[in-house]
């Protein structure tokens, strides 16, 4: 009877050593004065907490009828984008863009040309700050003399189809990015229109060609900008 007796005492004493709190003998121990570190894993970027960006970039764009590389008329262009992440990997855009032709001497020509683009993205490694993305876009492309009407900016629309490849550095609202986009055009909207082409960009354009194969055409942009999310 008093070995029971004894029971509830050492269970108190037990209790009252080890301190409300106190970690358990196997416990890492934090050096004296010190308080044990606290190991927080990194939170992912919030990529999904702003879904829309606006995008300001400028390139170059190339474009040279279909069978004739060497015959490319180059244009320096701006392009404003808006876009808009639908998931975590998948983005639309839209987005507009133009610019004056640039000639071997650095010098502006007498041609424009006009751009506009409706498109999505796949992105990789979205909740890395690189990242980088295949896309493809549907839209419509002209080339006029520089101050031509709006009549005839339309006449000169031809379809255009691309696919690009670009890579973006993010950080929580601002990015840089550069893409590269190929693109192919056909016929124009009014067929009586044809593009204007330049057999040597230091000289004057000649009689614009009228064969199937100045109807048809393809190049490239290469643009660099920045974005921002909100």
């Amino acid at each position: 009877m008093k070995l029971l007796a004894l029971i509830p005492l050492l269970v108190a004493a037990t209790a009252h050593a080890q301190a409300p709190g106190e970690m358990a003998p196997d416990a890492p121990i934090a050096p004296p004065g010190m308080a044990a570190p606290v190991v927080v894993a990194p939170a992912p970027n919030p990529v999904m907490a702003n879904r829309w960006a606006v995008g300001l970039s400028v390139g170059s764009l190339s474009i040279a009828p279909k069978g004739q590389p060497d015959n490319k008329t180059q244009f320096g262009v701006g392009e404003l984008s808006l876009r808009y992440r639908a998931t975590l990997h998948f983005e639309l855009e839209l987005a507009l863009g133009g610019g004056r032709q640039q000639l071997q001497d650095g010098s502006q020509g007498d041609l424009e040309t006009n751009v506009a683009m409706l498109g999505a993205r796949y992105r990789f490694s979205p909740y890395q700050h690189w990242n980088w993305w295949l896309g493809g876009s549907i839209g419509s492309l002209s080339v006029t003399q520089n101050g031509a009407t709006d009549q005839q900016k339309q006449d000169a629309q031809r379809p255009m189809g691309s696919l690009a490849i670009g890579i973006e550095h993010r950080w929580t609202q601002f990015a840089l990015q550069a893409e590269l986009r190929g693109f192919s055009v056909g016929d124009p909207k009014n067929q009586a229109s044809t593009m204007p082409v330049v057999t040597n960009a230091q000289q004057p354009p000649p009689p614009t060609m009228t064969s199937s194969d100045a109807q048809s055409a393809g190049g490239g942009i290469v643009t660099i900008g920045a974005s921002y999310y909100f």
